[in-house]
Parts: structure tokens; C-alpha cells; sequence
């Protein structure tokens, strides 16, 4: 079953009365369960399929389906409100609420879809990701692994259909690089977790199922 499918996908953005193509007809898609790295030099159009594929910017042209929905032409009240509910983020930077706890952060997009036991769920998280003695810490208390922790722990927190990660180890060092990668391949295969990774990094690249790279907006090679 495809999770994502697009079709004719386009993105133009106008920088004063220059154009700029930033995807240029785009036809992928991804599976139910797949963990798949998105790859290319800056500039190929990476994250703008990220961006556009997670429902935080709007196509030029063309359709996205997510679970067989289009989602290109919701409005923004419903893209918002099915965004939470389907997609989780992991980015470079934590973006973690500074004066919230480890728990209370993972617990925010619960309360925002009404979950009815948001704590009970938050706390099963953060020990599946190794920080049951860390709940109470705020982000300030906790290593930059322990953030990206929290991160993916607050990702996976609405059990979304995909869950999308640009960057998401660059600012850490080699061994927290590895626990990560970890984390994301046992979500992947314990609980067929689908996974969009973008990364520069060839070795994170090569522990995908697939990798899809990218050129000049275009998709070169899958």
C-alpha cells in the first residue's frame, strides 16, 4: 500500500522577477513501512519535497496523496488538523518548548488532538527511547542526543502514518549519530514505522530500505 504518491509534482518560487523551478514533475512514491533516504547536493530539491510532502508548503502544480487522500487542495484549517494527526517531525534543530518538561513536550501535540491519555502514552515513549529517568528534565537538562530524543519521542506521540526527518543527526556527534539511526530503524521494523530521511550523509543513506536522490528539482534515481 502506498503511504505517499505524488503526481506531476511542481514548486516555482519567484525571487524579485526570477523564477525559480525548486521541483520540476515530480512522480514518486513510498510504501506502507518503508524507510526510505532522500539524497542530492543542496539546491536538487530536497526539502522542498519534504516541506510540500509533509504539508507545510502548497504545490506550484501537480497532486500529492497521503493514505490515498489528496491532500494539495485542502484548506488550512484541515491540512493543519490532518497534518497532526498523520505526520510526525524530526528536524536538525530540536525545536523543543525551553520551559516545558521532556514529558510535557511529548504530551503537546496530544493535547492538541484530544488524546485521551496523553501522559500514560508520553511516558511509554520516552522509555521506549531511553529516558524514563528523564521526565521531568527540561530541555536545558538534557545532551543534544537527549533532545533529539525527546524529539522523535514528541514525532511519534499521535502514532502518525509517516514520520519525516530533515537532517536530523547533523548536530550530534558519531556515537549519539548511531543511537538515533537505531531508534528509527527499530520504530521502522517493530512498528512499521514509515520513514522520510533527508540527509547529506551517504552512510545514514545506505541504512534505508531505498534511497531516492535528487537533482537540478528532479528525481535522477530511486
Amino acid at each position: 500500500m502506498k503511504v505517499i504518491e505524488t503526481k506531476d509534482l511542481k514548486k516555482t518560487y519567484k525571487l524579485g522577477k526570477v523564477e525559480v523551478n525548486a521541483l520540476n514533475s515530480i512522480d514518486t512514491s513510498i510504501d506502507d513501512g518503508e524507510f526510505v533516504a532522500i539524497m542530492g547536493p543542496s539546491g536538487s530539491g530536497k526539502s522542498t519535497f519534504l516541506n510540500l510532502v509533509g504539508m507545510l508548503d502548497v504545490p506550484t502544480s501537480g497532486e500529492i496523496y497521503l493514505n490515498n487522500t489528496e491532500i494539495t487542495k485542502m484548506d488550512d484549517y484541515t491540512r493543519t488538523k490532518y497534518r497532526l494527526m498523520n505526520i510526525g517531525f524530526v528536524f536538525q534543530f530540536f525545536n523543543l518548548f525551553n520551559e516545558l518538561t521532556a514529558l510535557e513536550n511529548v504530551m503537546f501535540p496530544m493535547m492538541l488532538s484530544s488524546h485521551n491519555n496523553p501522559r500514560e502514552r508520553a511516558e511509554e515513549l520516552l522509555e521506549i527511547v531511553g529516558l524514563k529517568n528523564r521526565i521531568n528534565h527540561l530541555p536545558s537538562e538534557l545532551s543534544g542526543g537527549e533532545q533529539q530524543r525527546v524529539t522523535i519521542a514528541r514525532a511519534l506521540s499521535n502514532k502518525p502514518k509517516l514520520l519525516m526527518t530533515d537532517e536530523p543527526t547533523a548536530n550530534l556527534d558519531t556515537k549519539t549519530t548511531k543511537e538515533i539511526m537505531e531508534l528509527f530503524r527499530r520504530f521502522n521494523i517493530e512498528q512499521k514505522q514509515t520513514i522520510i530521511m533527508v540527509t547529506h550523509d551517504p552512510d545514514l543513506g545506505a541504512m534505508a530500505d531505498r534511497i531516492i536522490r535528487f537533482k537540478d528539482g528532479r528525481v535522477v534515481e530511486e
